[in-house]
């Protein structure tokens, strides 16, 4: 039985799949050229996600200001600015997650995780502050995308780990 190495971190990945989860396949995605900032597509998308996540961190963060300052009107703006940015990063959430190759069972169980904590946990929390939709919409997102993510954290393995 041969082994496989993930060619982005140099872990042990599946068979017939090149990264070892979907965090590395993501990561592996974007180019590193020999410049400081190699200007990509892939780049270029990874920069709208986190603009998404940022401004849906924002405008629930508005939203419950709004809120303490006792104005409903401005509130009920940002928490449908906060949803709207949340539904759309949700669906790139969806995507980056469906063209990842190795989904690995962990992969599902943090989907799973995140969406239980973002149902109870947020609900929960929102209902304290407010907003029990639009806390619990972010947290979720959040966890979501820091676990797709987390492969550009990891560093790239060596020549030498990698086994082709």
């Amino acid at each position: 039985m041969s082994s496989y190495s993930c060619i982005h971190c140099g872990e042990t990945a599946a068979k017939n799949h090149d990264c070892c989860s979907a965090g590395c396949d993501l990561a592996r995605r974007l180019p590193r050229g020999e410049t400081d900032l190699p200007a990509t597509w892939q780049l270029g998308v990874a920069l709208a996600w986190g603009f998404l996540l940022f401004n849906q961190l924002l405008f629930a963060g508005m939203d419950l200001l709004a809120l303490s300052k006792n104005a409903p009107d401005n509130a009920a703006k940002f928490a449908m600015a906060s949803l709207v940015a949340g539904g759309v990063a949700l669906l790139a959430n969806g995507f980056f997650f469906a063209i990842s190759k190795p989904k690995l069972f962990s992969d599902w169980q943090v989907l799973a995780i995140s969406a239980g904590l973002a149902f109870v946990g947020g609900y929960r929390l929102g209902e304290i502050f407010g907003e029990p939709l639009v806390l619990g919409f972010l947290i979720g997102n959040l966890l979501v995308s820091l676990w797709l993510a987390r492969g550009l954290l990891r560093k790239p393995a060596s020549k030498k780990r990698q086994k082709f």
